[in-house]
């Protein structure tokens, strides 16, 4: 596998939000995953982080760093079909806890209106 792969700004966005919901501050998630603030202001300019600081921020922030990994890579990964995308994010929707059912049903509504006029058209 190549490691232009790993969608690095992808998993810094991922921790950040982390950050934002858990309403810390960078030099908190250091102090708590011993990830350098160094390293974790380079991921912020685009770096990828090494191993080690990988393994820390996906354990800290609950994220598998094979999400990362793009589907159109040359390990042989089939495309996610649309359908599958949403139906993750709709079982992500139900497992929160501070959403209401209506409001579960318009945050479905609104994803899948914007990805439908998102997406990449299909290629035949």
């Amino acid at each position: 596998m190549n490691k232009q792969d790993f969608d690095a700004q992808a998993f810094y966005d991922a921790v950040d939000r982390e950050v934002k919901a858990r309403d810390i501050t960078w030099r908190q998630v250091s102090s708590e995953t011993g990830v350098s603030p160094t390293t974790l202001t380079r991921m912020g300019q685009g770096r990828k982080p090494d191993a080690g600081s990988l393994a820390a921020l996906s354990k800290w922030a609950v994220l598998n760093p094979a999400d990362f990994v793009s589907a159109t890579s040359d390990v042989g990964l089939p495309a996610r079909p649309a359908a599958q995308t949403l139906n993750e994010v709709s079982l992500l929707f139900r497992q929160d806890p501070s959403l209401t059912a209506e409001a579960r049903k318009q945050l479905e509504a609104i994803v899948q209106t914007a990805y439908q006029s998102l997406r990449k058209p299909k290629v035949e």
